[in-house]
């Protein structure tokens, strides 16, 4: 269904010149107990943002945004006296005395940022949609209280849509989100504009979808039925309930023959693909990057020190998921493997998947770790239990790419989910060091035979059932 957003009062006035008053009833400062930033975001039609914000007490006397974004924002002005006088420039921003909290107003040229940067980490154009994390155009303290939170309401105007995957604000007010304030730096994506905005039924949840149709080969239904086969084919591995509640997927165009995608997490899950020319609403059957891509969303964020394990994760899993969902089959599934997998094999001077950081061996190396746990943990336990059981235990802890696991925390649920120790040997012996893999004999105890090009399976193999079990669950 299209999700309508509501429209709410504008706050504060574009051409109001410094030195004019606040508007009615502002405060200085949140009311106690509530969030200790917030914003009110009004998208005026030239695509800039008007923004007012209030903050609590703080004795960071500097206010900025993501330095790259910093040129895009103008006429910052705190309160003082019952009246707005202009706020000076100060290294990265700018110098607002907040010591018993202040009310600050500015604009953002969030068109122009998004057209200027098109940077899919600060501000990306397509058409007259425009994609940001809250961090380019939230101005803030350069530190966080800890534990406080902020929240921001937008008003989109009537032509225009915004659309994110933050928490509702408790309050309950539309177009209204709260995030922890600390989680802003790391923020995740937010939309803008002219924008399609649908949730997505995935398992008992659903995936709040942005669609920038300017020049996109596929129509906006054409578009939700492709995210909505690759988020119930991740909702399906989690045997129907996607662990991450408020996940976000915007599609835009893109540029060459590859579709490409990226997740940030901070406050919220969010998803940003970039579609191919090329894509159809048949191809769409064969991407993996939207399904590989909620698979990360739906996962902690194990670190950019681990990505081997994340990135190794979303790559062996995905097409399981896909395969379940019956959207891969059996040979192309191992087919896949036996011809990627020895990209992730090291090479000499390799100093294992933790410290050798190389495509090959983040992606193909991870996947490789990943197909070890599963078969060793499969074999050890008569197919009782499985890399399945790891990734679902913790998908029920809620924990997804908006918390921080450590490595510690990921070996020990493996301990818990399958009552043994494989993936902690698995990582002594091809994390903290390069390690032998024989893949040959791997396919062969597998069942898996390629043979002048041609693939078969062997249901003599010993571990032929493991093998079955894999693609079918």
């Amino acid at each position: 269904m299209v999700a309508e957003l509501g429209c709410a009062p504008r706050v504060v006035a574009p051409d109001s010149g410094s030195g004019s008053a606040p508007r009615q009833g502002a405060s200085t400062a949140p009311a106690p107990g509530r969030a200790a930033w917030r914003y009110e975001v009004h998208l005026a039609a030239e695509g800039e943002l008007d923004v007012e914000a209030s903050f609590a007490a703080t004795a960071d006397p500097v206010l900025a945004v993501d330095e790259p974004a910093s040129r895009f924002v103008s006429r910052v002005e705190w309160a003082q006296q019952g009246r707005f006088v202009a706020a000076p420039a100060q290294g990265p921003g700018w110098r607002v005395p907040c010591r018993g909290g202040c009310l600050v107003r500015y604009r953002f040229a969030l068109r122009t940022a998004a057209e200027a940067l098109h940077d899919i980490d600060l501000a990306i154009a397509s058409g007259d949609a425009w994609f940001a994390p809250p961090s380019t155009w939230l101005l803030s303290p350069l530190s966080a209280p800890r534990g406080a939170t902020l929240e921001f309401h937008v008003d989109a105007g009537p032509k225009s849509r915004f659309a994110c995957g933050f928490a509702r604000a408790s309050n309950g007010a539309p177009d209204s989100y709260v995030l922890p304030a600390g989680a802003l730096d790391d923020s995740s994506f937010a939309g803008f504009g002219g924008l399609h905005v649908a949730d997505i039924p995935a398992g008992d949840t659903s995936v709040r979808l942005a669609v920038a149709p300017n020049d996109l080969a596929l129509s906006p239904a054409q578009v939700e039925a492709w995210v909505s086969t690759s988020a119930n084919a991740v909702a399906n591995y989690y045997q129907g309930h996607l662990p991450a509640r408020h996940a976000f997927v915007i599609i835009m165009k893109g540029s060459g023959t590859s579709t490409r995608g990226e997740t940030l997490g901070g406050g919220g899950p969010a998803v940003l693909v970039r579609a191919a020319d090329s894509l159809t609403p048949t191809t769409t059957r064969d991407d993996w990057v939207v399904t590989h891509e909620l698979l990360h969303a739906n996962f902690p964020d194990l670190g950019r020190e681990h990505s081997w394990l994340s990135e190794g994760l979303a790559t062996y899993v995905e097409p399981i998921a896909r395969a379940r969902a019956g959207l891969v089959d059996e040979q192309k599934f191992w087919r896949d493997l036996i011809e990627g997998l020895p990209h992730g094999l090291p090479e000499p001077g390799d100093q294992g998947l933790e410290h050798t950081h190389t495509w090959g061996r983040t992606y193909w190396g991870g996947a490789l770790y990943c197909l070890l746990a599963d078969v060793t943990i499969r074999e050890r336990t008569g197919n009782g239990h499985s890399l399945d059981d790891v990734i679902r235990s913790i998908g029920k802890t809620g924990d997804v790419d908006d918390v921080s696991w450590k490595i510690g925390q990921f070996l020990a649920a493996g301990q818990t989910a399958t009552g043994t120790t494989v993936l902690r040997e698995l990582y002594d012996e091809l994390a903290e060091k390069p390690g032998t893999v024989n893949l040959s004999a791997l396919f062969t105890r597998l069942g898996v035979v390629l043979q002048n090009g041609a693939l078969r399976f062997d249901d003599g193999a010993p571990l032929a059932n493991i093998r079955r079990a894999i693609t079918a669950g």
